[in-house]
């Protein structure tokens, strides 16, 4: 084969091409139009004028000039190969107004041919096709055909559409690739040879979508429940970004790290669809710019898995440290095990991931920082480019050059030819440079001055050099990620896994699906199951019904009922819950109740006439083509599906056939589930323990969908007719045309399933009464939990009250104290402990007030109230027939009676007795006690405790004057208090000794002569330390000692003070 050369002498400026006929020049952006050079040949004259014509000053030739400062933009090389890029060279050019030029010979010639090779490809696919088909009728795919009965493509493709990423949806349509025979299925899954031959349980990133064990099914349904707390949001926890550090070398601004809340993995939305980049690496071709970010931001979010990964590690450490604790208040999260599995299947180079990420600038070229030959090579094109230019405009602006510019014709004064700058000069100056083209009159000679030729000569080198050094590190980055491929392929099987996951909990939610318990013992116990493509298609009032088999004996379901009541309806869900809890994905079922179905191998189901069979099989015979199928795969824990079982044949022999099918199944400990319309076999139930009859609800002549086990479910043949408008009297013929013993039977059965729905509507009505009385009985535990937490809130108030009013007594008595300190009268000393005693009556009276202090007598309540009348201050006279209440314990505690006599006893008549009682055993009435002690009004709001600290108070200041002569002092006999005592406790001696000469100088103020020092017991150190200091002090110290024992003994120091002058 020939091909075109496209050729530039620069001294004559003339393209030769070669007058071959089958030689042809043909430009990538061809127009439609006839008459356009680019699409028909013309001869080498006819190229050479068009290639000189233009407008203003321009042609095809002569370009404006785009010589500017920035840097020149090259496209990758082709080939990893330097030499197969040097041959294809050969075939690609540019044209004269920079378009890409492909170079043809004899290529259209054999089109023709190529096209009739193509037809005789299909016909033999085709033909290939047929024959195949043939001879896979004569062996069914039980598998496929299981499927395809099923619908269960509908499933996977609902699923498939929640996937985000390519990969994962690969992975989940090749579940069902098995029953697709067209060739682009075909193809993909050619793609998928590397992870259909690895093991599903060793590789996570190459899971496939349906288990092969039991323990697969339990990782995909732990995966998917550790993905569902995350996507509700039911995890409390932080990631931390922390690509900035994988990245320590980047060139670009680090990022601080963010603070993101735990949720779902970082892959929502995202399709890393990287299967042409990788095809690309396969056909040894170089990755150019935007194809090599695709695999850095692929890398990217693999960091920020790995970030999400580590979130996820420090909550089960947090809940493994709380078990250690054993700490029974705090609420455990989430442990997560099997994401983390398929997480630690992420690698990531980090030599990779810092040359990618550092591999381009902000304007998307490759880095001169990262590659410093290109940076310096870049650098130095900018710099002969302006020394050009520079050049250029020195020349225009001088008189020398302006005479000889030829301006006729208008136009630019700069153009570009083949890279390289001319001016139009007049002819007779075309010796000031290299000509490179000229007018048609010939008056313009467009030259190239000899001031520029070096320096483009120049700058045209060091393109080239740049070039090479770009493709060099073009194909550095490709053979870079050709040598991580199998990384990356791995990486993207994980990204994949995890959107997998995320989708089953997104498909879960539409259809209100639940984990179920999944063991190997072949059960099946689901409450409300209602079938998932109904719910998909939006069906609104889907019926549930409760499906059990396999428990016990329980080894077949008999399947009765009206034809369009929903027998196969059930017959279906059982298959497709089966598939489904072996992709791991949520089964329709009622929320908060048990759901229960194990893992059957194989799933064999014949549902529906068998439609690949050939036309000259009847319907008995196909189906007994699938019966000899099922019995060859068959084996114990096997789920066996078959609808009217039996028919298509003579009824009894039909009958016989089937229960001994049914029989031969159970035998190998298969479960098998059918449906039938035969007497016979809904008769199974009552001889044979293995099998359970259930029926569909059949009510008023209408289907109910609701499958009643026990029940055995009758035809309704002609109800149905009648339903679906049949004449009359061929309802009313069909009616005579029946023995008796069946129109009884039928009549027995309706009977008994209209009894048997009323008995349902009692039951379902007591268990609602039951469930709203349970509903009444938590709201009644929740009111008085939060009456309890009511009732504790506010003795925790009452508590803080009372503890400030103890405070306050404290004072009081702080205050008492002082006032017998010193030469004190015998009559302040009776008074003081008088007022002692009711401070200390009055905060006994506080703390019976807190809440959940209960009186154990009212009278006792009333009576915390009185007061001796020896206690009161002043006593008040006592006068005969005055009221009294009787304040000594005994039988008349708390009674009142009447003063007969007043002495030295008082003589008091209570009831109808006579005592006599001392004035500390009587108490006047609240009522009286106020009109023996007149107040004003103002005086009456006044508690006790504030008035005895009023009274107090006065006589404090009328007996003691602060002056430095004649002033009372306490005599030493001082009671321990909090005011009086200063801790020493957890200081050094000399923080001691400071706080010890603050508290001395503070009771000489006071008029205080006894402090008390706390330094406890410990190793006795500071204890000796401080007396030995005491011992020595000449200042303030009369004598000191080990406190009373009621005082605490040697734990505190108490320390009599010397009487200081004050003044």
């Amino acid at each position: 084969m020939r091909f075109t050369a496209l050729l530039l002498t620069s001294s004559s400026h003339a393209f030769q091409l070669p007058t071959s006929s089958r030689q042809t020049a043909i430009t990538l952006h061809s127009t439609k139009n006839d008459n356009d050079v680019s699409t028909r040949r013309q001869t080498p004259s006819e190229y050479q004028r068009d290639l000189r014509a233009g407008e203003e000053g321009y042609s095809l030739l002569r370009r404006p000039v785009t010589f500017d400062t920035a840097d020149p933009v090259f496209d990758a090389p082709k080939s990893l190969n330097e030499d197969d890029d040097e041959r294809d060279g050969l075939f690609t050019g540019a044209s004269a107004s920079g378009e890409r030029v492909v170079l043809l010979g004899d290529f259209f010639a054999d089109a023709d041919n190529i096209k009739s090779t193509n037809e005789n490809i299909v016909t033999t696919r085709h033909n290939g096709a047929k024959k195949r088909q043939r001879e896979e009728d004569q062996h069914l795919d039980m598998h496929a055909r299981t499927m395809e009965t099923l619908d269960y493509r509908l499933i996977i493709n609902a699923l498939s559409e929640e996937c985000s990423t390519v990969r994962g949806k690969e992975i989940v349509l090749s579940s069902i690739a098995s029953i697709d025979d067209t060739p682009n299925k075909k193809a993909k899954n050619k793609a998928n040879d590397k992870q259909n031959a690895m093991d599903s349980d060793e590789e996570p990133a190459y899971m496939p979508l349906t288990a092969t064990t039991l323990e697969g099914v339990h990782c995909r349904y732990d995966a998917l429940k550790e993905m569902q707390v995350l996507m509700d949001g039911r995890v409390t926890g932080w990631i931390l970004s922390s690509r900035s550090k994988q990245s320590a070398h980047s060139n670009k601004k680090a990022k601080k790290p963010q603070r993101k809340p735990l949720g779902r993995p970082p892959i929502e939305g995202m399709r890393f669809d990287l299967r042409p980049i990788l095809e690309i690496l396969d056909r040894n071709e170089v990755l150019d710019g935007p194809e090599i970010l695709d695999v850095c931001e692929m890398l990217e979010v693999c960091m920020d898995i790995l970030d999400w990964a580590d979130a996820l590690k420090e909550i089960n450490a947090e809940n493994e440290q709380q078990k250690q604790q054993d700490n029974k208040l705090h609420l455990e999260q989430q442990s997560f095990v099997e994401l983390l599995k398929l997480t630690e299947a992420i690698y990531i180079d980090e030599e990779l991931f810092t040359l990618l990420t550092n591999a381009f600038d902000e304007e998307g070229k490759l880095s001169g920082k990262t590659f410093p030959t290109i940076g310096v090579l870049r650098s130095k094109v900018r710099t002969l480019k302006r020394s050009i230019l520079s050049s250029i405009d020195t020349m225009l602006a001088s008189e020398g050059i302006q005479n000889k510019l030829a301006t006729e014709s208008g136009g630019a004064l700069t153009m570009e030819i083949n890279g390289r700058i001319v001016i139009p000069l007049q002819q007779q100056f075309q010796n000031l440079g290299i000509v490179h083209d000229s007018s048609r009159s010939g008056k313009t000679a467009y030259v190239e001055p000899h001031e520029v030729i070096a320096p483009t000569n120049e700058l045209r080198q060091a393109e080239g050099e740049l070039r090479r050094e770009e493709a060099r590190v073009w194909r550095t980055l490709t053979e870079t990620i050709l040598k991580h491929k199998e990384e990356i392929e791995q990486n993207i099987g994980v990204v994949a896994q995890l959107d997998i996951i995320m989708s089953k909990v997104k498909l879960g939610k539409k259809l209100e699906g639940v984990v179920p318990e999944v063991r190997d013992e072949g059960i099946i116990s689901v409450k409300e199951a209602r079938h998932p493509i109904l719910l998909l298609r939006g069906i609104e009032g889907v019926v549930g019904s409760d499906v059990d088999i396999g428990a016990g004996d329980n080894q077949g379901l008999i399947l009765t009922g009206p034809n369009s009541g929903g027998k196969t309806v059930i017959l279906k869900l059982l298959g497709l819950y089966a598939f489904m809890v072996r992709d791991g994905i949520p089964i329709p079922s009622k929320a908060l109740e048990p759901a229960r179905v194990d893992f059957f191998q194989p799933i064999l189901a014949d549902i529906g006439d068998l439609q690949s069979v050939d036309g000259d099989l009847s319907t008995f015979s196909g189906h007994m083509l699938v019966c000899r199928e099922v019995l060859n795969s068959a084996q114990k824990n096997a789920l066996v599906l078959m609808d009217e079982l039996g028919s298509g044949t003579d009824p009894a022999q039909g009958v016989a056939i089937a229960q001994a099918l049914l029989e031969a199944l159970l035998d190998r400990g298969c479960r098998v589930a059918i449906t039938t319309h035969y007497m016979e076999l809904k008769q199974l139930a009552s001889s044979d323990s293995r099998f359970a009859v259930a029926g569909m609800q059949f009510l008023g002549g209408v289907p109910t969908y609701r499958l009643i086990p026990g029940m055995v479910g009758e035809s309704f043949a002609i109800a149905v007719a009648e339903r679906l408008q049949l004449p009359e009297s061929i309802i009313s013929r069909a009616n005579e045309l029946l023995d008796s013993d069946t129109r009884k039977m039928g009549e027995l059965i309706t009977n008994l399933e209209e009894q048997k729905e009323l008995i349902d509507q009692k039951e379902a009505e007591l268990k609602e009464k039951e469930f709203q009385m349970l509903e009444l009985k938590s709201e009644m535990r929740e009111q008085q939990k939060r009456l309890e937490a009511k009732q504790l809130n506010a003795r925790r108030e009452e508590a803080k009250k009372f503890a400030a009013k103890l405070e306050e007594k404290e004072r009081l008595l702080e205050d008492i104290l002082e006032k017998l300190k010193g030469g004190a009268s015998k009559k302040v000393v009776a008074e003081s402990w008088s007022n002692i005693r009711i401070v200390k009556r009055e905060a006994l009276q506080e703390a019976e007030n807190l809440p959940g202090m209960m009186r154990t007598q009212q009278k006792q309540q009333s009576q915390l109230e009185l007061i001796p009348i020896s206690e009161m201050k002043g006593i008040p006279s006592l006068n005969v027939d005055d009221k009294v209440i009787v304040c000594k314990t005994g039988a008349f505690f708390g009674t009142e009676g009447i003063v007969q006599q007043v002495g030295k006893k008082i003589q008091v008549v209570v009831g109808d007795v006579s005592v006599r009682l001392t004035l500390k055993e009587i108490a006047f009435p609240a009522a009286v006690s106020s009109n023996k002690n007149p107040k004003t009004q103002q005086e009456a709001t006044i508690s006790k405790l504030a008035k005895r600290g009023i009274d107090l108070e006065a006589e404090e200041n009328a007996s003691v004057d602060i002056t430095n002569s004649g002033k009372p002092r306490d005599s030493g006999l001082t009671i321990k208090t909090n005011s009086n005592t200063v801790n020493c406790i957890g200081n050094t001696f000399e923080e001691s000794k400071r706080k010890i000469v603050d508290e001395f100088s503070k009771a000489v103020m006071s008029n205080r002569s006894v402090v008390f020092i706390l330094h406890g017991h410990g190793t006795g150190v500071l204890k000796q330390k401080i007396r030995s200091w005491l011992s020595s002090d000449r200042q303030w110290v009369k004598s000191f000692g080990a406190a009373e024992q009621a005082d605490g003994g040697e734990a505190l120091t108490k320390v009599v003070l010397k009487k200081q002058s004050l003044f």
